[in-house]
């Protein structure tokens, strides 16, 4: 397999832990490149430039986050990340929805203020608000998932989405209001999947 990605997406982050939590990453070639530059070897694969991309074993491209890790999954038959029964599966894609709607709001932040001189502009604004409020929804889940022996993608992703805002947009300060979901991202980044993945 072959994964193109870059050092500070947060999407590929989750993937790249995804592949060490699975165990595959003995069978994973990484290409690192800059997405925004357009370059040739990410537009053969994605032509929206977009990273992750994954081109599979069989030569297939997957290039959606999300899909890329469930291919991940069940590549490597670990069920418990995601697994197939009901009701965990709906509890596990309930966090998973929210961490990658984290990530979006965050990234997206982080993307308005780039392309204007560093300043918010009333997007980036609306999406820090709404980081806290799920923040908040959050917690309440992350305290029943406290005594559980090891993370699931939902967990993965919502770690994933927590740790980029403490990387890129410090000053929401969504710790103050959801201490289970602080002391359980906190729990998750200490991981070798996530410290082995941080961003530099």
């Amino acid at each position: 397999m072959k994964l193109y990605l870059n050092k500070t997406s947060p999407y590929a982050r989750l993937v790249l832990v995804t592949v060490h939590e699975t165990g595959l990453i003995d069978r994973l070639e990484t290409v690192w490149l800059e997405p925004w530059n357009d370059p040739p070897e990410l537009l053969a694969v994605n032509p929206l430039a977009k990273v992750p991309a994954l081109v599979t074993d069989a030569g297939d491209a997957l290039i959606e986050s999300s899909l890329i890790c469930d291919h991940l999954v069940t590549l490597s038959r670990r069920e418990h990340l995601l697994p197939s029964s009901l009701p965990a599966r709906t509890d596990t894609l309930r966090r998973l929805g929210l961490g990658r709607a984290c990530i979006d709001c965050a990234f997206g932040a982080v993307i308005e203020r780039r392309f204007n001189n560093g300043a918010d502009t009333p997007l980036s604004q609306r999406w820090q608000r709404a980081l806290p409020r799920a923040a908040a929804t959050l917690d309440a889940l992350s305290a029943a998932r406290s005594g559980q022996p090891s993370p699931d993608l939902g967990d993965l992703a919502v770690a994933v989405a927590f740790d980029y805002v403490d990387f890129r947009l410090p000053e929401v300060g969504w710790r103050a209001n959801a201490p289970a979901l602080a002391k359980w991202v906190d729990r998750v980044r200490a991981r070798p999947s996530m410290q082995a993945t941080r961003p530099q």
